[in-house]
């Protein structure tokens, strides 16, 4: 089944939890022993990491190094071309 991009995020949530078992979810999220977080601690993680997020004003040429172990990242949506280099090490 393909998830078109113009389908609402809610309807291609609701046809993926047709087609996959919970713990296989892209969103879930478990406690070390397994047991699954309840949905409104990761609401309330996701919104707390929304409001503290840093948006940076990308230029030509610029470079960003993360440490994986210290913060967390992601992108915020956006249209245009790309070019993405990755380099991982110990």
């Amino acid at each position: 089944m393909l998830l078109p991009l113009q389908l609402s995020s809610g309807f291609q949530a609701a046809a993926l939890a047709r087609l996959m078992p919970p713990e296989q979810l892209p969103q879930s999220v478990t406690f070390a022993d397994g047991e699954p977080i309840p949905a409104e601690y990761v609401v309330q993680v996701r919104d707390r990491g929304l409001a503290a997020a840093v948006d940076v004003d990308w230029r030509a040429g610029d470079v960003m190094v993360i440490d994986n172990i210290l913060v967390g990242h992601g992108r915020r949506p956006y249209t245009g071309p790309r070019r993405l280099l990755v380099a991982m090490s110990d």
